[in-house]
Parts: C-alpha cells; structure tokens; sequence
C-alpha cells in the first residue's frame, strides 16, 4: 500500500529540480528579521515557505489565509505582508501570547512609552531580596542564584507595568533570555539539564545586556509597525475551528501540526508556561494536554481500539507494530487518535475553504518499532478520499532515525521525511 501510494501521488524529491520548497523549510535565517527574532522558536519554518506556498496557489486577491496552528505565527506574519487577511488557532498559551503580541498594532505613545521603561526594567541594582517563583517542582532549580535574583525582579517590575501592551512586550523579551541563562536546554522531548555551568565572567551585567539589545530589537520593529491587515488569534483547538469560520468562506489553509513523534509541547516549553504565568498549577498543565492534538501519550487517550476505518495505510502499518517490542504500549493507540484529530481539521478545512481554495500541510512522518508512519502520505489518502484534489508532495528533507532502528527501517528510509503535502478543493 505504501509503495503503491507513493507512486500514484505526485511525489517530488529533494535531489530533483522540480522540488519546489526545500531550502525553504529552514527557519534559521528568520531568526535575524523583523518581529521573527523576538523569540527562538524551535519548530519554526520560514515565511517565504509561506509566500511561496500562497504566490502559486492562492486564486482569490481578497482572500483569508488560516492556519489552525499558529505556533510563533509565521504564516499570518506572511498573509499580512502580501496583502490578506488572516485567521490562526493555537491552544499552548504561550504560543498564543507570542503571535499576539507580533500581531498587535502599537500606537505612537504605546512605543515610546516602551522605550522609556527598559532602563528601569533591566536595572542591576536595588535588587530585592523577596521573590514568587511558579509552582513548579523544578522552579528554584531553574537559574543559578543570583541570576535568579536578577531575573525574578526584572520579572516583578514588568508585572507591576499598567499598561497591558506595553507589559507583554516586555515580558516576550524576558521569556526569550530564560533558556539561554537557565541551567535547562531544550532538547528531544523536554528539558534537559546543560553539562557545563554557564560561564559568563559578569554573568548579571550579560544578562542585561542581552535584554536591552532584545527590547531594543522589540522597539525597532513595532516602531515599523507593519501589520497592515487584519489578524485574528483565537486561543482554542482548531478541532472547534467550525464554531469560529463559516463554511466557503477562506481561500487558503497552511500549516504544520505536531508530528506523530511523542513531542508533548506543554512539557517542551514547560519554563515559558510556568514562569510566564500561563499555567499556575498542575491542574492547568493536564487541562491543557488535554485539550492538545493527541500527538503525544499525555494526551487524553482512548485505549480501546487502534483500527482505523479511513485509511487503508495507516491501518497496514499500526498492524505491523503488533507483537513488535515498542518503548510504550500505548503508541497505537497515540497514532490511532492522533490521525483521528488530524482527519478532523482536514474534513474542516475542505469545508471551510472556498472553490479552488487550496490547503498546504507541513508534515514530518515517524518510526516506532522499525516501522514507518508515512504521514504524509496518509494524509494525502485520506484528503483524496473526501474530495482533495493532491496536487503534490513536496519532500523537504530526510530524518535520521535512531541508531537502534537504522538497520530496521534501511529499505524504507526514502519515507523518513518532512514534506508539504499540497491539496486543492476543486
């Protein structure tokens, strides 16, 4: 099934000409432009990915781009900058709080009045000795002590700002230097903790430094203030994207949902949510995961059966993880609702998008147990079978699976890869 589907649909290769967007799918120059350099976001894709994808397929000039997974909001930022408006979805609030405030407009005395408060906010001295850290088990753990001491008043100042806009500027600038000067990484699935202390000599005055550069950045970039179109941020799961968009009303979708790989986000960017006061307790951390694409086995996860009737493939190859020893008993049935979510927001999507409306999805397959997941090419069956047209599949680039599984997955290692799989109502 899969060779058979990978040869009916309309695959282009990286080491083809025809391969449209793989140098494309790199963020990492991004990170030095306008309102893209606020903050590292780790599962970023460029916004000329995005202008590309919407230059070749977009077939209404007043159109609405959607995104149903805003992440750090690259493809509103692209609608906005070719003249479209634009609709996104994210449920990790602190996602949402970063498209939010790339995506706000700033009046004149909003950005001076910015300006003025940095000098007082990244102060060094006066510091006080009486701080909150969040509830979190790791919190005092986090920062070595005294650049906690530093980071938790420049915390308390921002919070005592009036002015909403002008605080949740500031507070993105503070939530960007948290990783950088933490004791944790970001790595794989979560945090780990850095082999080598941080060795700043005046550590305190880097520190400083490196928020005053972040918020001039800041500065500079809202005093453009380029959004020029109208952006809607809803902070909900694009599985209710029904309630919020009427049918035939957009002509373009893209996006790039979490990958079936494991990666719980809640636990990834757990600083961001704690210290950013996103969550509270753990109560508002398994709500959250609750409420997420089941991509990940925190998910809530109905472990009664892993059959799927919509596709064939998919199907085949839960089948061939049976009786394979795999790191959790659960993952089929993880793949099982994961996809269910996913054939959800594409049922929505065909539903919402206009004629000849089109629908771009960023997508990385996976491997347990030595067996492949080709997402892509399960999402392509399933969009044909309600009415997509598969226009094309564009591989990006290939994964490098584990070492353990290399050996299991060498015949079928063309499948490990990140694509955007390109579909079209007609």
């Amino acid at each position: 099934m899969i060779e058979e589907l990978e040869n009916r649909f309309n695959i282009r290769y990286p080491q083809k000409t025809k391969a449209t967007y793989t140098s494309l799918l790199n963020y990492s120059k991004d990170l030095d432009t306008s309102l893209q350099r606020w903050y590292r976001y780790k599962e970023g894709y460029s916004i000329e990915l995005v202008k590309n994808i919407i230059n070749k397929y977009n077939k209404y000039n007043n159109g609405i781009i959607v995104d149903p997974f805003v992440g750090s909001g690259t493809t509103l930022l692209a609608a906005n900058e070719m003249n479209l408006d634009s609709y996104g979805f994210e449920v990790n609030p602190f996602s949402y709080f970063l498209t939010k405030c790339k995506t706000t407009q700033y009046n004149y005395e909003e950005i001076e009045n910015f300006k003025e408060n940095i000098t007082n906010i990244i102060d060094i001295n006066n510091l006080n000795k009486q701080y909150s850290l969040p509830n979190l088990s790791i919190s005092n753990k986090v920062f070595e002590e005294d650049i906690e001491k530093y980071m938790m008043n420049v915390k308390q100042r921002i919070d005592n700002i009036f002015n909403e806009k002008i605080r949740n500027l500031f507070l993105i600038g503070w939530l960007s230097s948290i990783e950088i000067f933490s004791k944790y990484r970001k790595s794989g699935n979560g945090l780990k903790i850095r082999k080598n202390k941080i060795k700043i000599e005046h550590y305190i005055v880097d520190i400083k430094q490196y928020l005053e550069k972040k918020y001039m950045q800041i500065y500079e970039d809202i005093k453009d203030n380029n959004i020029k179109k109208t952006i809607k941020v809803i902070n909900d799961t694009s599985l209710n994207m029904s309630k919020y968009i009427n049918d035939e009303s957009i002509s373009g979708i893209i996006y790039s949902p979490p990958y079936a790989n494991c990666f719980d986000y809640t636990e990834i960017y757990k600083l961001e949510l704690w210290f950013g006061d996103f969550v509270k307790e753990y109560s508002d951390l398994k709500k959250l995961r609750n409420i997420t694409i089941r991509s990940h086995l925190n998910s809530l996860l109905d472990e009664n059966e892993y059959s799927i009737n919509n596709s064939k493939l998919l199907n085949e190859q839960i089948n061939k993880l049976k009786g394979k020893k795999l790191w959790d008993k659960k993952i089929p049935y993880m793949l099982k609702d994961y996809f269910n979510d996913m054939f959800e927001i594409i049922n929505s999507s065909f539903m919402k998008l206009k004629k000849d409306g089109f629908c771009a999805i960023i997508v990385g397959n996976s491997c347990y147990g030595g067996t492949v997941i080709p997402t892509d090419l399960i999402l392509a069956e399933y969009a044909e079978k309600i009415g997509f047209k598969i226009d094309q599949i564009d591989v990006c680039r290939y994964i490098i699976p584990s070492s353990q599984q290399y050996k299991e997955v060498l015949n079928e290692k063309k499948f490990l890869r990140e694509s955007v799989i390109c579909l079209i109502k007609k």
